[in-house]
């Protein structure tokens, strides 16, 4: 966590996608990395993941996939923890609505944003400045070279490392995907238009989905389309067979994930265990294939309401 280590971070910036991909040192000549599952506010429970990881390995680079600031009580918190620990961050899709908002202030009324968005722009009110610059210059995708420290064949102990907020393109790799794609895809579908046939992101925000999910479970009945439509759709990994290991957040509702080759080899993991919903912060070493994770306090998103569950003194709000 040294910000004074040598990372030998450099640009693979794309511009036909205008992607911007950062490069790091393979693991022989860095820290071991500690790559942190959205964080969204959750300051307390990252700072008790760090602890908590240094039992493991005590020196390592923090980095974290993206959702920063938003839907969680403490954006400020996880501001100054990147600031103390030199904390490599990723682009979230809440992070670009972040920076979107902060942007177009001037142009757009304060009282038309949603709550969340409203509770978010009152608590970083003091640091709104150094937060927006830091969204700035967020690259969507870190890549490196994972050297495992564990008992592997010869030819397995040396594998690609991908780290994205939400997933890629597993037919165009990563340099060929599309921003929405490495911002948003939970679930992707085939989508045929003459004799071209090509992966579409399949719109499937968290709250739609877990509010869906409840109306169905009440009606006790899916509709038809519904049905189809679950049918057309699958979810982005499903087409990964490595040997890049990719670990990614954005995925909630699907939690801890992981995908491995026969040899137990993993080439996908998935680290967003919804912390801000009062589950669990999980955090994952790729070169000792282990992840890590602390509770949540308590539920700090309202799914239903649409707004972060904040104590009696942060609830007075401020037009910034």
């Amino acid at each position: 966590m040294l910000s004074s280590f040598n990372l030998g971070v450099y640009d693979l910036q794309d511009s036909s996608n205008n992607l911007i991909i950062k490069s790091l040192a393979p693991s022989s000549d860095r820290l071991p990395l500690f790559i942190v599952g959205d964080v969204h506010g959750c300051a307390r429970e990252l700072f008790e993941l760090i602890e908590a990881a240094k039992k493991h390995i005590s020196k390592f680079q923090l980095i974290l996939v993206g959702d920063l600031f938003t839907k969680g009580p403490d954006p400020v918190g996880i501001y100054e923890i990147i600031q103390e620990y030199g904390a490599l961050c990723i682009k979230g899709n809440h992070d670009w609505a972040l920076w979107s908002t902060i942007q177009q202030a001037q142009k757009r009324s304060f009282h038309t944003l949603a709550e969340h968005t409203k509770q978010t722009l009152h608590l970083i009110r003091y640091h709104k400045r150094a937060i927006f610059d830091l969204l700035c210059s967020l690259p969507h995708a870190y890549v490196s070279t994972v050297v495992s420290q564990l008992k592997r064949n010869e030819w397995e102990r040396e594998y690609p490392l991908i780290i994205v907020h939400a997933g890629l393109d597993a037919t165009k790799g990563l340099l060929g995907s599309s921003e929405r794609m490495l911002l948003t895809a939970r679930y992707v579908k085939w989508d045929t238009k003459g004799n071209e046939k090509k992966l579409t992101v399949v719109p499937a925000g968290y709250r739609s989905e877990v509010l869906n999910q409840a109306s169905q479970n009440t009606q006790n009945q899916k509709s038809a389309i519904s049905i189809d439509k679950e049918k057309e759709r699958f979810r982005w990994h499903e087409l990964h067979q490595g040997p890049a290991l990719i670990v990614f957040g954005h995925d909630a509702k699907q939690g801890l994930f992981r995908k491995t080759l026969p040899s137990g080899r993993p080439i996908c993991v998935g680290i967003d265990t919804g912390c801000t919903y009062g589950n669990s912060l999980t955090g994952y070493f790729p070169e000792i294939d282990l992840a890590v994770q602390v509770r949540a306090q308590r539920k700090y998103f309202d799914i239903k309401k649409n707004i972060i569950l904040l104590k009696p003194h942060q609830t007075k709000l401020v037009t910034v």
